[in-house]
């Protein structure tokens, strides 16, 4: 009896064994036919087999890592991270995760942590030149141009074999920063190292469309334009009648002249810069004395930030009326816009106004000279491509005049759309505005304190006839709604004119 339970033993104990070794056979199967399918580049035949692995060695660093990478060339980029953090977690950890894990975090913009990793890698000499030039990414994704040239180069003298991926990376951040005949030169220098490679072939691309690019760009821009205006209240003859005053010839018609010139110059970053001139005239047919001229020189400095700029916009303007020097104005209105999602833009700016009238007046009272403080508050939306836009803006002014009758605090609200292409090619632009203007002192001819409330709507069609040439169709209506009469007007304006651009 004890030889058969003796024998009853080791055939137990041999199918046990048997079935166990058979159990590990077909782990180590998965893993071993994972690991070939994934090096043979057959990623969702590795993926499957990989996943049986895991489950059969839930303990094993190397299916954890594998499973991890096989995610990663799927761009399951959470189901990577997981397991990759899984493989360095257990024992033995596997430290080729190192660079692994940081591109994953990387692709996700966990952009300190993806740092870290890229560190580690590169301190304990897991690959140092990919954990360099991984810095490098991670340095331009950032912004930090500057610092990731470096950590390019650098990454090109531990590996000559990043020379052509770093100095790619290297263009894109001078195209980014508008260094376009820099990015050229490196363009070329990639297409001469390896000719028939992939990044050759963008780099060609790339160079071409750059060289397009340059061509079509022009530092300099001009505009003239002619158009013809019918104004049913030139002098502003007010909506209520005046006992005593008989007011007539307020209806004219005038030609329009318009001269531009804008200088753009291409800058590196993350400093812009452009100014512009502009001509315009307004001569009426009848009412002579408000034939007007207005030269205008304006510039606009700024430097890029993340997701938006700074910029301090500054405008010099003088006016001539009835060919004689009427007034003059400069402003600065130093602003910030900044992207607070894609596509919707937040703008903040504060200004200040010198107004100075050329002639004295009659009565100092009416003396408009002065000083304007405004702030500003602004939403924008670009649309379609950035060919549409639609934006919001209040500003809050205080004028601030030598003469009593003129000083104010004023709130003014602006709406704007502009929809591209709405009929057979023609762009249609809507404004609206409302300005609501308190006078602080009583009037001393009127005796009573002045209140106005302007409200202005504008409609124009804008459609290009050929290149270069646009046909310019525009109604503007203002309300200006004053307590005092003399102010009170309505005033209709139709315009109709040409421009070309060059």
């Amino acid at each position: 009896m004890n030889k058969n339970f003796l024998r009853a033993f080791i055939f137990t104990f041999i199918f046990i064994c048997s079935i166990y070794a058979e159990s590990i056979y077909a782990a180590s199967d998965f893993l071993e036919k994972g690991i070939e399918n994934y090096r043979n580049e057959n990623y969702e035949e590795a993926l499957a087999l990989l996943i049986e692995a895991r489950k059969e060695q839930p303990d094993s660093s190397i299916a954890a890592f594998y499973l991890g990478v096989a995610y990663k060339q799927l761009r399951e980029y959470q189901l990577a991270e997981k397991n990759l953090r899984d493989s360095l977690q257990l024992s033995p950890p596997v430290k080729d995760a190192y660079i692994e894990l940081a591109e994953v975090l990387y692709t996700q913009n966990q952009l300190n942590e993806a740092e870290g990793w890229a560190l580690k890698a590169e301190t304990e000499g897991i690959n140092p030149p990919n954990a360099v030039f991984l810095r490098g990414m991670i340095l331009s994704k950032r912004g930090m141009s500057e610092e990731a040239v470096m950590t390019f180069n650098k990454a090109k003298q531990m590996n000559p074999e990043l020379i052509q991926p770093a100095d790619f990376q290297i263009a894109m951040i001078q195209l980014k920063t508008q260094n376009f005949k820099d990015a050229q030169k490196t363009f070329k220098a990639i297409e001469e190292i390896d000719p028939s490679s992939e990044l050759a072939s963008f780099a060609k691309e790339y160079e071409k469309s750059l060289s397009r690019t340059l061509d079509m760009y022009k530092t300099w821009r001009f505009s003239i334009g002619v158009g013809y205006q019918y104004d049913d209240n030139v002098i502003l003859k007010p909506t209520t009648s005046i006992p005593g005053v008989e007011i007539t010839g307020e209806r004219d018609s005038s030609i329009l002249a318009t001269l531009g010139i804008i200088f753009n110059p291409i800058m590196k970053e993350p400093f812009f810069f452009n100014c512009q001139y502009n001509l315009y005239t307004n001569t009426y047919f009848d009412t002579n004395t408000h034939n007007l001229m207005t030269h205008t020189l304006s510039a606009n400095p700024g430097i890029y930030i993340k997701n938006g700029s700074i910029s301090l916009p500054l405008s010099y303007s003088h006016i001539w009326v009835h060919e004689r020097q009427y007034m003059s104005l400069f402003s600065a209105k130093p602003g910030i816009q900044f992207a607070f999602l894609p596509q919707h833009i937040a703008r903040f700016s504060i200004g200040y106004e010198k107004r100075e009238l050329l002639e004295a007046p009659i009565d100092s009272d009416e003396d408009r000279d002065g000083n304007v403080f405004t702030a500003s508050t602004g939403y924008i939306h670009p649309f379609s491509g950035g060919k549409g836009l639609f934006n919001l803006l209040y500003e809050f002014s205080y004028d601030n005049t030598d003469g009593k009758n003129w000083d104010n605090i004023g709130n003014r609200f602006t709406a704007g759309l502009l929809l591209p292409s709405l009929i057979l090619k023609t762009d249609f632009i809507l404004s609206g505005e409302v300005f609501l203007q308190n006078f602080k002192n009583t009037h001393t001819v009127f005796d009573k304190r002045r209140k106005d409330n302007n409200y202005t709507l504008s409609i124009n069609l804008v459609r290009q006839l050929i290149s270069g040439l646009f046909l310019n169709l525009q109604y503007s209506y203002t309300r200006a709604d004053s307590n005092i009469p003399i102010y009170d007007y309505d005033r209709n304006i139709y315009t109709a004119g040409i421009e070309y651009r060059f």
